[in-house]
């Protein structure tokens, strides 16, 4: 580009390559790449801009110095889109490690204690099956009751971390991270289980492969309920995602066929990526 304005061609739209490279430059690499390759850019075009306006009276000098305009102003914007995605990536995956930290330190006081138990009573009816088998049977009805108790605490502890979903929470929450959702819910407010998870599940698995994958965009939600079935539709209309099945959508597949239903997802006609869910309709069902 500088050689192309030192051999004294005109100004013109080939030049708003270097906007478009400088753009791309900041948006997809770190800050401090970036932000050297646009200085050094914006002094060589400084530059290139002082020499050619030698020999050309009629441009202002100022020019070369408002030049650096077309260095700074893209860098900032692919900047602050970097910025962005990249406090979103990790507001993504620190929820997710809180999550898990907070469920593994549950798990270790509710039902630690009766692992424990478990296999105190495991050791002692091994030491004594063969000499006390009526002291053994006595352990092994320990380690019975010892272990449905804790599966119980276990199952309740679940519950109270995952509490009745509903789309609502759901997409008040997707909101707030900053996906901006449609919603439109047709007869389906109050589906029984297990057509109510199972929805709640395809929904949230789709937009949070939307907040993954997509970019920037707007996604849609769409749960109709028919009389032959439950359509449930997430779509966008960002970059889209690989179309290999991966641990989510096989996940939300094997969840839709448990009820007998079936599931499409792949890229939309005029760009973007949908998921599509058909679930028989709880009467159909039975």
């Amino acid at each position: 580009m500088n050689a192309y304005l030192l051999a004294g061609f005109p100004y013109g739209p080939v030049l708003l390559c270097l906007v478009i490279a400088v753009f791309e430059l900041a948006r997809q690499q770190v800050l401090s790449v970036s932000a050297v390759s646009a200085g050094v850019a914006a002094v060589v075009s400084a530059a290139t801009i002082l020499l050619r306006l030698i020999g050309d009276r009629h441009v202002p000098a100022l020019l070369a110095l408002a030049w650096t305009g077309w260095i700074v102003l893209p860098w900032s914007l692919g900047a602050l889109i970097h910025v962005m995605g990249t406090a979103r990536r990790n507001l993504i995956a620190r929820t997710v490690v809180e999550e898990r930290m907070r469920l593994a330190a549950e798990v270790h006081d509710i039902a630690g204690h009766g692992f424990a138990l478990v296999t105190m009573q495991a050791g002692v009816a091994l030491l004594v099956f063969d000499e006390e088998p009526e002291q053994a049977r006595i352990c092994m009805e320990a380690i019975r009751e010892t272990s449905a108790a804790a599966l119980a605490d276990l199952r309740g502890m679940l519950d109270a971390f995952h509490p009745a979903p509903t789309l609502t929470d759901l997409v008040q929450q997707v909101r707030a991270g900053g996906l901006k959702v449609d919603v439109h819910v047709s007869g389906a407010d109050n589906l029984p289980e297990p057509h109510s998870t199972a929805v709640y599940r395809v929904v949230q698995e789709a937009l949070t492969n939307v907040l993954r994958h997509a970019g920037p965009t707007r996604a849609e939600v769409a749960v109709d309920r028919g009389d032959r079935h439950v359509e449930v539709r997430v779509s966008d209309r960002g970059v889209g995602a690989s179309t290999q099945a991966g641990r989510g959508l096989a996940g939300m597949r094997r969840r839709v066929e448990e009820l007998h239903g079936r599931l499409e997802a792949g890229p939309r006609e005029g760009g973007g990526f949908q998921v599509v869910a058909w679930l028989p309709a709880p009467e159909a069902a039975r």
